[in-house]
């Protein structure tokens, strides 16, 4: 398969497996490769301050996924909180 494919099975499976997430694969400033996650609800006073970011954006699916994790633990937190939804952002 070439690159091309690859990554957009990656990017198909993490929108199955995050729900949360919008996900996103294009250039950054630099013109340098990289993967976003945008979350798709409002975040409250107190995510901010427990560490939760509205956008995640990484080099590579590898560091993207471990940085994703990282803040899905801290949403798990507020599970039980009500979370307003954000409109689908476009592809970068």
């Amino acid at each position: 398969m070439n690159p091309t494919t690859v990554a957009h099975l990656r990017l198909s499976a993490l929108r199955r497996s995050h729900p949360a997430y919008d996900f996103a694969r294009g250039k950054d400033d630099s013109g340098q490769e990289c993967w976003q996650a945008t979350l798709r609800v409002e975040i409250t006073q107190h995510m901010r301050e427990a560490g939760l970011k509205e956008v995640v954006q990484r080099a590579d699916y590898v560091s993207l996924l471990d940085a994703l994790s990282r803040q899905e633990a801290i949403l798990y937190r507020f599970r039980g909180s009500y979370l307003a939804l954000r409109p689908r952002q476009q592809a970068i």
